[in-house]
């Protein structure tokens, strides 16, 4: 764990992912955000970084957006990963975490996936001991992880 430049992150895994959205006809949109340091493990957070984005951009439906943002409150941060499409069904949220789960197969083996990527995310965030979720929306779905903030004084 260390200092880590999260707005740095963000822009690395959102360029190391265009080619893979421009492909797939996906609009990536980062909201600006304050120049953000963060207490963290550099690998492990751009992997959970890359997990969501590539599944967001992977799962986009309809408008084909992925907005990426981050909200500060009580020294968290939590990024955020939306993309438009289809809601996780209710009843596959409590698995989604879990290990080879797929909530739609099919549609998995269409782009490859293993169905381990949320399960590492959790992982991740249980060693930082920092939370992780799911918001499902009319028009789409959010995957957010918090960490952090690095402070100077402590």
């Amino acid at each position: 764990m260390e200092k880590l430049h999260l707005n740095e992150l963000v822009s690395g895994v959102v360029s190391a992912n265009e080619i893979l959205a421009k492909d797939s006809g996906v609009d990536i949109q980062v909201s600006d955000f304050d120049e953000t340091y963060v207490y963290a493990d550099e690998f492990f957070t751009e992997q959970v970084l890359t997990n969501y984005l590539t599944n967001a951009i992977h799962y986009a439906k309809d408008d084909k957006v992925v907005s990426i943002k981050t909200v500060q409150n009580d020294g968290l941060v939590r990024v955020s990963v939306f993309n438009t499409g289809d809601p996780i069904p209710d009843e596959a949220i409590e698995h989604i975490w879990e290990k080879f789960y797929k909530v739609d197969p099919a549609r998995t083996r269409e782009y490859g996936g293993s169905g381990i990527g949320l399960s590492v995310v959790k992982a991740v965030m249980d060693s930082f001991g920092q939370k992780c979720g799911v918001i499902n929306y009319e028009n789409g779905v959010e995957f957010w992880f918090e960490l952090e903030i690095f402070d100077e004084n402590t």
